[in-house]
């Protein structure tokens, strides 16, 4: 039964694509390319002209060098099957370590087995996916774990396994110490007591203490020792997953269907640890390596969210035992077709939580949706190399692929940069003198900006003289004019704004405006081919001028590069519907409220209800106003009320009609007086008796 949930699970992590969910990835990258080509390793942010320091230990170098190295052979679909391996391997580690011979082929404690071992692939799934060192330090803490507990003859693999750890994610060395010093424990404490030691930690005691010196085995060697314990001052407070966690959090369980069951696994698995921690001390059956790993992972949990993670696998000891335990009280056995159906349901229901958890297929086997793609590919091909003053959050992906063509401010390796300039990077965008202040002293040729701040230059009013003259879907790029004056002359945006463009009314807009904007996304669209905003504009702009076929393939584009996004979709069910039909119109919009989020739900609910009233189709074009617009609240204008009533009223719920063409009435604004007539003269029809 194990074996068709890791089928199922191989199938659908496989099937997910390297996605953005952080940029740290891509400066692993460029770090393993660095290492590769000049067979050193780096002692500085060579990518950064920002003043050198001393604080950077490369303790991942070994993890740069591996995922660079499959990179180069087989691209991102390489670095798919590695995560998905690491990963898989974790979860099948975890199984083997729950299982035990003391079932007795006990069906109960199975199924309480591969319910803990379902709820540990969802709760480590979210970490996983991030292509990141934590990926084998999860798959080395349980295979320590195996190692000791359940297969001691392989305990010289421990040294091994050790040194490739404290090399592919150094900083994480303190729970290597942690584990091999919770079961040295059940060694040394008995010969210090004079009794006998555990005949199986006698036999590994060795393995385990060589593991300990790994962390002197790596190219810092006595200079990785302090990095754990000396984070820059305030880096918690900006990166979400070094923030502190409030223990009472994992009290919150979503058992209802929709809920997030990931993380409902996360918190139910922290508290089924407590609860075996009890169960164990209670029936004397506590093992001291337990109590050291559960007291090591409480001193964890509460630091940070990351941390979490760290306390379910150096707790899986204490899992295992509880099973041990709960298998000798010899339980009421249950029929072998219950547990099959149980388990059945069990594992359906876990790859069902999963599938739901990573969504829409995105593309494959990369996901550029939040990648800077186009401004890098725009400053490649015309700029002339220089510095580059970034927003730090994409600096991982800018300097793997601007380097060396082009230095930038910094990237998110918090341990490399002191905090002073991730304040700098975080408030120059925002605050006017820290901006000035930053070009005084580095003077940057160039500037990327969030591509939805839209109030940056107004901001920036006076400092300096950046124009912008490029956006993708993630950044503006500004250049300076007095430094680039030909490169501004060719490329600035006048017409256009990248941070309003999508939501611009172009059936209103004057053509000769429209004209001038579409200008400007052309030269966009020409080094940008797939951008999401550029394609979306010149659909938009299409549409206004009748052209759908146009349209349409500005939608096709968006559908085939952003399959798990709504807009093109949607684009493709405005084409439709401008072409009248309506059955098309009908399938893409479906489509498009399949994958839209809930801020984009209203403008695709509108076009359903629009396609259903020309289909004749009331109901369905009332249920799809009310699942988005509460009439009761401020929030409805006279137009959701009136567009709610009318289908009311043609779907034969005359009561519901009435209400809402009267509360429509209530709310209409002088300038809607032919609206206004029709309401009441269908109100008017509506009360007049029947003959």
């Amino acid at each position: 039964m194990f074996v068709l949930f890791i089928g199922g699970l191989s199938f659908l992590v496989l099937c997910f694509p390297i996605v953005a969910l952080d940029f740290d990835l891509w400066y692993h990258l460029l770090g393993g390319t660095y290492i590769l080509e000049h067979h050193t390793l780096p002692a500085q942010a060579f990518f950064s002209y920002l003043p050198n320091s001393d604080r950077w230990v490369d303790y991942y170098w070994l993890f740069q060098v591996i995922v660079t190295s499959l990179h180069q052979v087989g691209g991102y679909f390489a670095l798919i099957v590695l995560r998905s391996l690491l990963y898989l391997a974790t979860v099948v580690l975890v199984w083997l370590c729950l299982r035990t011979d003391e079932d007795n082929g006990d069906n109960g404690v199975f199924l309480i087995a591969l319910a803990m071992a379902c709820a540990y692939a969802m709760a480590i799934l979210p970490r996983d996916l991030m292509l990141r060192p934590h990926v084998f330090t999860y798959l080395f803490i349980v295979l320590f774990h195996y190692v000791v507990n359940d297969r001691p003859r392989w305990g010289w693999a421990l040294p091994v396994a050790a040194l490739v750890w404290t090399n592919v994610h150094g900083v994480e060395y303190p729970v290597l110490l942690l584990t091999c010093g919770a079961y040295l424990a059940e060694y040394f404490l008995p010969k210090f007591l004079r009794r006998p030691a555990p005949e199986t930690i006698r036999r590994l005691r060795w393995p385990l203490i060589v593991s300990l010196y790994a962390v002197l085995a790596t190219p810092a060697g006595v200079g990785l020792l302090p990095k754990p314990f000396a984070p820059p001052l305030f880096h918690e407070r900006v990166i979400s997953e070094l923030n502190p966690q409030n223990l009472g959090a994992f009290f919150s369980l979503s058992l209802y269907p929709g809920g997030n069951w990931l993380e409902t696994a996360t918190n139910g698995l922290v508290l089924f640890v407590a609860v075996s921690v009890l169960a164990l001390a209670w029936s004397r059956r506590l093992r001291l390596s337990r109590v050291v790993l559960f007291a090591g992972g409480l001193f964890l949990l509460p630091q940070s969210r990351r941390f979490t993670y760290e306390f379910l696998l150096l707790c899986l000891p204490v899992v295992a035992d509880f099973l041990r335990l709960v298998a000798g009280w010899r339980p009421r056995p249950i029929p072998w077709k219950g547990a099959l159906a149980a388990g059945l349901i069990m594992i359906a229901a876990t790859l069902w939580s999963v599938n739901e958890f990573l969504g829409k297929q995105a593309r494959y086997p990369l996901d550029v949706a939040r990648l800077p793609v186009g401004t890098c590919d725009f400053l490649l091909r015309q700029g002339p190399g220089g510095k580059v003053l970034n927003v730090s959050n994409p600096g991982g992906y800018l300097e793997w692929r601007l380097y060396p063509k082009y230095l930038i401010f910094m990237d998110m390796q918090t341990m490399l940069f002191p905090s002073l300039d991730l304040f700098m990077s975080l408030n120059m965008f925002t605050d006017k003198l820290v901006f000035q202040r930053a070009l005084d002293r580095y003077g940057p040729g160039f500037v990327l900006a969030d591509v939805r701040d839209k109030d940056f230059l107004k901001r920036m009013e006076g400092v300096g003289d950046f124009a912008p003259v490029f956006f993708d879907d993630v950044l503006t790029l500004y250049a300076d004019a007095k430094a680039y004056p030909d490169l501004v002359a060719r490329n600035r945006l006048v017409a256009i704004d990248p941070a309003t463009c999508v939501t611009e009314d172009y059936e209103a807009m004057e053509e000769a405006k429209r004209e001038r904007m579409l200008a400007e996304c052309r030269r966009v669209h020409e080094v940008y081919p797939d951008g999401l905003i550029v394609n979306t504009v010149m659909a938009k702009i299409a549409l206004a001028r009748g052209r759908t076929q146009e349209a349409m393939g500005h939608a096709s584009r968006l559908m085939e590069v952003y399959p798990d996004r709504y807009m093109g979709f949607a684009l493709a069910g405005l084409a439709a519907f401008k072409e009248e039909r309506y059955e098309a119109a009908l399938e893409y919009n479906t489509d498009a409220l399949a994958r839209a989020m809930p801020s984009e739900r209203v403008l695709v609910v509108r076009n359903l209800y629009a396609t259903y009233a020309r289909l004749k189709r009331f109901d369905k074009a009332y249920e799809a106003l009310e699942s988005v617009i509460n009439p009761m609240m401020p929030a409805a204008t006279f137009l959701d009320l009136s567009d709610m009533g009318m289908s009311a009223v043609a779907a034969g719920k005359t009561r519901e009609g009435r209400l809402l063409l009267t509360m429509a009435l209530a709310k209409a604004p002088e300038s809607e007086k032919a609206k206004v007539k029709e309401i009441e003269e269908l109100l008017a029809m509506m009360d007049e008796p029947r003959q």
